[in-house]
């Protein structure tokens, strides 16, 4: 038996400018014959390489008959990729597998074998969006995002302008104080009900680390994320750290640099993180689930890095839902509305979670009209985001 052949008219990316921090890359597959497809490859600081690796899809796949996304992915694919390349194969994917769903009218989760849930829970990581960087300013914002927009669960990254290696002595002291200051500030706003998560991006120094550990206690932490550097300190370090956040009851989150199964394999098998949580940027759809079930099996909590536009948002939330196991899945929220303006309306939660519904492929496609609106057609942005404040790891 022959198998159908899906013939791709175009691949096209739309960066469309959010922030001073954040700019959002939206990719879509047309194909000559059905409903277009779309992905997702925002990659902050490198978008004018990411347009043109889009470009260089589009001169490799347009015209072209191909099976599905494994054989998409096999004609992108060189050795040794770039991040940009990289990034572009996986939204090329994650498209090929959004119009593969809508062409059999079922939810992408479907197709991926699922929903292993009907509901999925999230947190809010309302870092970007805080303006007002002082502890009542993260305070704030963190009440507003429980009372008004319904999360049971906050991330924020707390440690501006701080970084162990770079750091003089008495301004990391200083910083590091501010830090755990805004974290016992959002807790006492959002009361102890609410899930608290604490993003480091790497910017601890395994004393540093514990000094957070033990000023924090009894804020309850849900977790830490990446307090240190997992290609600086060695495994013993960050497995000593991990023991030490376990009997004050905090979980250790890493991972979300990770790319590849023999990658994940070799992370597991250091033991230094009680949850998982990659990127589908890095990972792909397929073989990230691949890479979340091995760690599910390995006894490590699941997750996805999720800090990104609303195309990939809805795509997570379908691989989430296809997973047999699945702790909580990030959104970015409050860092526009053209978050919601690009996915056509907001998204309700239901008791902190986000119910799976039967629209084909990952649900609605982006408002074409607010994308081609908002559609950069020069790229100007910061040259660097290092020192800003509220816009993640520095460069």
């Amino acid at each position: 038996m022959t198998v159908a052949a899906l013939t791709v008219a175009s691949v096209s990316g739309f960066p469309i400018p959010v922030s001073a921090k954040s700019m959002w890359i939206i990719v879509e597959v047309a194909f000559a014959d059905g409903p277009s497809g779309w992905g997702e490859a925002t990659l902050s600081g490198a978008e004018e390489a990411v347009l043109a690796e889009v470009g260089h899809a589009n001169a490799l796949l347009a015209g072209r008959a191909v099976a599905g996304p494994g054989e998409a992915v096999s004609v992108l694919r060189m050795a040794h990729a770039s991040l940009a390349r990289t990034t572009v194969m996986r939204a090329v994917e994650q498209a090929f597998l959004d119009a593969l769903a809508r062409r059999a009218n079922v939810p992408l989760t479907t197709l991926l074998g699922g929903p292993e849930r009907r509901t999925v829970p999230v947190y809010a990581n309302i870092n970007r969006g805080i303006v007002d960087r002082s502890p009542d300013g993260f305070a704030k914002r963190a009440q507003e995002v429980v009372t008004e927009d319904g999360y049971h669960a906050i991330k924020i990254a707390p440690f501006d302008g701080l970084n162990w290696s770079r750091t003089p002595e008495a301004k990391a002291r200083l910083l590091l104080a501010q830090g755990i200051t805004r974290i016992v500030a959002v807790r006492d706003a959002i009361g102890p009900d609410v899930d608290l998560l604490v993003d480091c991006h790497s910017r601890l120094s395994p004393v540093m680390a514990r000094t957070v550990l033990r000023e924090v206690e009894r804020s309850g932490l849900f977790w830490l994320e990446e307090p240190l550097d997992e290609k600086t300190f060695d495994a013993e370090t960050a497995r000593s750290l991990r023991s030490f956040a376990n009997d004050r009851g905090i979980r250790i989150a890493g991972g979300e640099q990770l790319s590849t199964l023999p990658e994940a394999r070799d992370f597991l098998a250091r033991g230094v993180c009680d949850a998982i949580l990659p990127d589908l940027r890095w990972i792909g759809i397929r073989s990230g689930m691949a890479m979340l079930e091995l760690a599910d099996a390995s006894g490590v909590g699941v997750s996805l890095h999720n800090p990104v536009g609303p195309v990939l948002d809805r795509i997570s939330l379908q691989v989430a839902a296809a997973l047999p196991a699945f702790l909580i899945l990030e959104r970015q929220v409050r860092e526009s509305p053209l978050f919601d303006e690009v996915r056509g309306g907001p998204q309700h939660l239901d008791d902190g979670a986000i119910p799976i519904d039967g629209s084909p492929g990952f649900g609605a496609p982006p408002v074409r009209a607010v994308i081609e609106r908002y559609t950069a057609h020069e790229i100007s942005r910061q040259a660097s985001l290092a020192g800003m404040p509220g816009a993640g790891r520095d460069a």
